[in-house]
């Protein structure tokens, strides 16, 4: 452990603003005793000696502590923020060990009764619970020895504020130090606050380095591997491992609680987070009939035990077992907005993006009286939702049911990335060639982009020394758009081009999506990018029978996937000439094609192929003014009603090039997910490339064959049995679009807020939904009582006489 020297070098600021703490947790009697200097007979000493507020190490704490309490408050930018003292009960020690003559100098702020702080990032989480909290209620504080986590996590989960205020070295001079906050402050912002703008781009994908045999490749999270396998590989298990660690998912109640209007009104489904998974082992006895016809076990008939030994190089097959084996999953739930945990099978959970609570159980809960609603945390813990055989009543269960879905809807707006890693790799060198002439009318079908896009990304002009137009030959939604434009928002996209051959980008091995888990090398929904290929033959068919137009059909009325390649944060150039850091995902696009669908390439000669359904990257993208989508991007025309504005223009292609490559190998070592039946997965991108696109185009996970779970059997009896005049099938795109029968956006997650960790996304979402329904609730007792007052008025005019009405009229 290296001593914490004192240091001699640090000032203050002409003019500091001081801050005050109002609050404090000291205590004196707690301040260290040994304060006499005494050698003893080996010459050396180890005492405390009190430091005063001028020492220059002092003046450093109150200092950085300040600037830091500063930004995470959200202070006006300026002013050199200062504390004026330590807060009260509070006190420095320079602890003095070793040799009289040289001795060792270690730090420590005393007073606190839950620890000593050694560094100013130890003390500066307390120091912002102080300043903020009134109460002094330590369950807010997120300081190490209040919350008995490990220094490394809190630095980690605080990384805007401590990483900008180092502790042990020696301060940076005012003006520096100042621009240092800024920058950590803009980064803090632009991390809880994403743009609505979507981007989506297709570019070579980059080639990682061939590491040497004798240096380890960086290692995947043993949590991940399990995840993936889960969802990849192929299981004899009736329903697969859907659902991960921390993932926010609705539990079946057994049984339910009965609502007031039938059983329409009941609370069915409870949310919860999920705190561990385990796989159970049910092993039950085969049977088979004996001579007389009974059924009886194969070890009962002892056909297994005849004493041989069989050998497994034996010609003679073993006998079969008389067991048969069937895993499941269970999953240990922590239920929302109460204090109690449920035990419960695969077959009775569902993804929080599969249910809404009904119609009839909300109107039920929007009718229930404000004045008989208790939030109090004292109540909420004393409900249990599934005690025992018999439900509890529903009027106790509607205020911890309306806490629980709404901490839910909250944290689905949250998302994080987690799994930091650096990914190294090398840039493509540029090649030399003559630009391709514009084409005079611009190409309405998709696979002519893809075309365009498939030569105008394996062909670079040659690259300018210190020049930022690395990605020079792009593919626009405008054909005549300038070349500035161009490249404007190529750079906001794929982020500045790196200058070296050999480079290091920081990349992420997760995020939390909401409610749900994502890791790279899996499948994910995106939102409203629309596939290429047609319907199949058999459907072609039967809609040229019924007298309909094939063209409705094909994928343009269904999702599109990306496998997860990358998550990666880039540099992106704003207007001002400035950058910002934004995150981008990357990897190959797959769509759900008919299994009967044929790809002919028309160069080879062979049949026409069905007509391609056009696609579309549709939504706000301003860019002065105008909505434009990225380079070699999709053109924003589809055959399919998109939520937001889209007035873009088809995106220019090239003929004669040859068509994708029906399936591209895959670079993670899993195998495709399962598709939904009666479909296969297709690429639709150029092999050695892949699509970099905005995380706002990410709808959520995908779930292989979920529509096959048991909770769903009613839902889909509904929607199969629900009239044209109501809808029809259409009326239930949001169930579809979980296996990506429908496009993504019928049922999206949509994050907005960046939180640094789960743990802090769960406890900020239930602070802010207690505030939400407290607020509710108080709004909701003023408009009853408003209401009341207009009716006592009504009555004593009545009484009066001085309205001289047959029946009173209310408005």
């Amino acid at each position: 452990m290296s001593a914490r020297r004192l240091s001699d070098k640090f000032g203050l600021s002409a003019n500091p603003s001081f801050l005050d703490f109002s609050n404090s947790d000291g205590n004196s009697t707690l301040w260290p005793t040994n304060t006499t200097r005494t050698v003893d007979h080996e010459g050396h000493v180890n005492f405390m000696q009190h430091i005063d507020l001028d020492n220059a190490t002092v003046m450093k704490w109150r200092s950085l502590a300040g600037k830091a309490v500063a930004l995470e408050l959200g202070m006006p930018e300026g002013p050199d923020y200062v504390f004026r003292d330590w807060p009260q009960g509070y006190r420095m020690y320079d602890h003095h060990k070793g040799p009289a003559a040289n001795p060792r100098h270690d730090v420590y702020l005393f007073g606190s009764p839950r620890g000593r702080f050694r560094s100013i990032n130890e003390f500066i989480p307390h120091a912002i619970w102080l300043m903020r909290d009134q109460t002094v209620n330590p369950g807010g504080c997120f300081c190490k020895y209040c919350t008995k986590k490990a220094q490394k996590e809190i630095t980690a989960s605080m990384s805007n504020i401590l990483r900008s205020t180092p502790g042990g070295s020696q301060s940076p001079a005012p003006s520096r130090l100042r621009e240092k906050l800024a920058r950590s402050r803009d980064l803090a912002r632009e991390r809880r606050l994403r743009e609505t703008k979507i981007y989506a781009a297709v570019t070579k994908a980059p080639k990682p380095l061939k590491p040497s045999p004798h240096v380890s490749k960086h290692p995947m999270l043993v949590e991940r591997n399990s995840d993936l396998r889960a969802i990849h590989s192929a299981t004899h298990m009736k329903l697969k491992r859907w659902f991960r660690y921390g993932e926010l998912l609705w539990c079946e109640l057994d049984p339910q609680i009965a609502g007031p209007n039938g059983p329409t009104s009941n609370i069915r489904f409870w949310p919860g987070l999920v705190e561990e998974v385990r796989l159970k082992n049910q092993v039950t006895p085969q049977v088979v009939p004996d001579a007389n016809g009974v059924q009886i076990s194969i070890h009962e008939n002892g056909d297994n035990d005849s004493g041989a030994t069989h050998s497994s190089f034996h010609s003679t097959p073993l006998p079969p077992s008389p067991w048969t084996v069937q895993q499941s999953t269970t999953y240990k739930m922590k239920l929302l907005g109460v204090s109690c945990t449920y035990i419960v099978a695969d077959n009775q959970v569902l993804p929080y993006q599969a249910h809404i609570p009904p119609n009839d159980l909300i109107v039920a809960l929007q009718e229930f009286p404000p004045a008989e609603l208790n939030f109090s945390r004292e109540k909420l813990s004393n409900f249990n939702p599934c005690s025992g055989d018999r439900a509890p009543p529903f009027a106790d269960a509607v205020a911890p049911y309306a806490m629980a879905v709404q901490i839910g809807a909250t944290l689905s707006g949250y998302w994080c990335l987690t799994d930091e890693w650096d990914f190294k790799y090398t840039v493509p060198r540029p090649l030399t060639h003559q630009p391709l002439p514009r084409p005079s009318q611009p190409q309405t079908t998709l696979q002519s982009v893809i075309e365009a896009a498939a030569l105008n990304n394996s062909i670079n002009l040659t690259h300018k020394p210190n020049s930022n137009a690395f990605y020079r030959n792009v593919s626009s939604v405008v054909p005549n758009m300038p070349q500035p434009e161009v490249q404007a928002v190529v750079n906001n996209i794929l982020g500045q081009p790196a200058q070296e051959q050999v480079n290091t980008q920081v990349r992420f091995q997760g995020l939390w999506w909401g409610a749900e888990r994502i890791w790279t090398d899996e499948f994910v929904r995106l939102k409203n990018i629309l596939p290429p290929s047609g319907p199949g033959k058999s459907a072609r068919d039967t809609w040229i029978a019924q007298g309909r137009d094939p063209a409705e059909l094909g994928a343009g009325s269904r999702g599109v996937f990306m496998r997860l390649d990358g998550l990666f944060v880039v540099d992106a150039l704003q207007p001002d000439g400035g950058t910002r850091k934004e995150c981008r995902a990357s990897g190959m696009l797959y769509e759900l094609a008919d299994e009967d669908w044929e790809e002919v390439n028309a160069s080879s000669g062979g049949a026409t192929p069905a007509p391609i359904a056009s696609s579309s990257l549709s939504g706000p993208v301003p860019v002065n003014g105008n909505a434009q989508a990225g380079p070699s991007s999709f053109p924003s025309q589809s055959a399919q009603p998109i939520p937001g504005p889209s007035n873009t223009t088809p995106a220019t292609s090239s003929a004669g090039l040859p068509l994708p490559p029906r399936e591209i190998l895959s670079p993670t070592p899993y195998i495709l997910p399962q598709a939904p039946e009666g479909y296969r997965f297709r690429a639709i991108l150029p092999e050695g490339h892949e699509s970099v696109i905005s995380l706002s185009l990410i709808s959520g996970r995908y779930y292989p064959r979920v529509l096959s779970h048991p909770l769903l059997d009613h839902t889909l009896r509904q929607a199969l049995s629900n009239s044209p005049e109501r809808g029809g099938l259409m009326e239930y795109n949001n169930l579809w679009a979980l296996e990506g029968l429908a496009a993504g956006f019928y049922n999206s997650v949509d994050p907005t807020i960046y939180k640094t960790t789960r743990v802090k996304m769960v406890e900020d979402a239930d602070k802010e939904a207690a505030a939400q329904l407290e607020q509710h609730r108080s709004e909701r007792l003023k408009d009853e009582m408003e209401e009341q007052m207009v009716l006592d008025d009504v009555d004593e005019i009545v009484d009066d006489g001085s309205m001289d009405i047959d029946k009173p009229v209310l408005r």
